[in-house]
């Protein structure tokens, strides 16, 4: 159900990073991510122009588990995926892959750069 702490993620935009583990998410979320949500992560591959931070936030846009719609519909994914972000911003200017709509809408002020 989700994504909880210690789960490996792959980057989904050309910031620099490769994989990274979930390492903290806010109280609210009980633990485990959606689609949409914010989290703190540890970088485990990068590249070696990366010169970000240790323990950059992201942003969940593609996950295993199925997503449910309003509509009935569900949608999944074959990896779990995340958008780098410092000062609610991606660090990386190209977002590889598909984005879901659902990301959209739970990280408004990210949106226009995002989509």
């Amino acid at each position: 159900m989700g994504l909880w702490q210690q789960s490996v993620v792959k980057c989904a935009d050309n910031c620099g990073i490769f994989k990274a583990v979930i390492i903290g998410m806010p109280k609210w979320h009980h633990s485990r991510g959606r689609v949409g949500y914010a989290f703190r992560m540890a970088v485990r591959d990068k590249s070696r122009e990366y010169r970000g931070e240790k323990l950059p936030r992201g942003i969940i846009v593609r996950t295993k588990q199925p997503i449910k719609r309003k509509d009935g519909s569900t949608i999944k994914f074959d990896e779990n995926a995340f958008i780098a972000i410092s000062n609610n911003k991606p660090l990386g200017n190209k977002v590889k892959g598909p984005v879901t709509y659902e990301c959209g809408h739970s990280v408004r002020n990210m949106a226009r750069w995002i989509f």
